[in-house]
């Protein structure tokens, strides 16, 4: 009776390792299950190498499910996230941002956050083009969350028009080095969307992630 091995075939040790990851449980013990049928009696399969087929196939059942765990954690933490979403319509936040609507009148308030105090803060509001339309500058500002008044004209003392504007702001300490910054707005939470399985809050007319959102208000009685 003729044995015929599957060494010259190529499936060997080496050919299951390099197996792709995605390599199906049953699939993978079909494989070796076919190896020791065929192994050559005069070369059978040693202990040592059986058994690290088996850790081989233990460890890649073991990071399936480990996988599989963490995508339903991260499946059910955005769901949970994106039902409290909507609980936001109607309450003020302050979130992560640099975009602010001016109208015809009133002030706007320009916001920012100091990982630690300040000598000096610039905060200059840009136009939709880039320019540079006015400079506001704050001096000993003390750390963590922090607003100016913008009366919403340029340098030259004249009203801009009703828009959308962007602001940037630069810190430093008392020995010149920069401070980091994060700039804010604030705003009335209108609506919430959702997009790609991320919430999406929309805010004074504009989409802020729900990751942004660095506080919650009430609304003012």
């Amino acid at each position: 009776m003729e044995i015929t091995s599957l060494a010259g075939a190529g499936l060997n040790t080496t050919t299951l390792r390099q197996t792709d990851d995605t390599l199906g449980k049953d699939t993978f013990l079909q494989l070796l299950i076919t190896q020791m049928r065929y192994q050559d009696p005069l070369s059978p399969m040693e202990n040592e190498a059986f058994l690290a087929q088996l850790a081989q196939f233990s460890s890649l059942e073991q990071m399936q499910q480990l996988n599989e765990s963490f995508q339903s954690v991260i499946d059910f933490s955005q769901s949970q996230a994106n039902s409290g979403a909507t609980s936001l319509i109607g309450k003020h936040v302050r979130a992560a941002g640099e975009h602010v609507e001016v109208g015809a009148e009133g002030n706007v308030e320009l916001g920012y956050f100091l990982s630690q105090p300040a000598q000096a803060v610039e905060i200059r509001v840009v136009d939709e083009s880039g320019a540079t339309i006015k400079t506001l500058v704050q001096n000993d500002v003390d750390s963590g969350s922090n607003t100016i008044e913008w009366d919403g004209r340029d340098a030259g003392g004249s009203r801009v028009p009703a828009g959308t504007y962007s602001f940037e702001v630069t810190a430093t300490d008392t020995t010149g080095q920069e401070v980091p910054v994060t700039r804010t707005v604030t705003g009335l939470v209108e609506g919430v969307t959702f997009r790609s399985g991320q919430a999406l809050l929309l805010v004074n007319g504009r989409e802020v992630p729900l990751s942004d959102v660095l506080d919650v208000y009430l609304p003012e009685e």
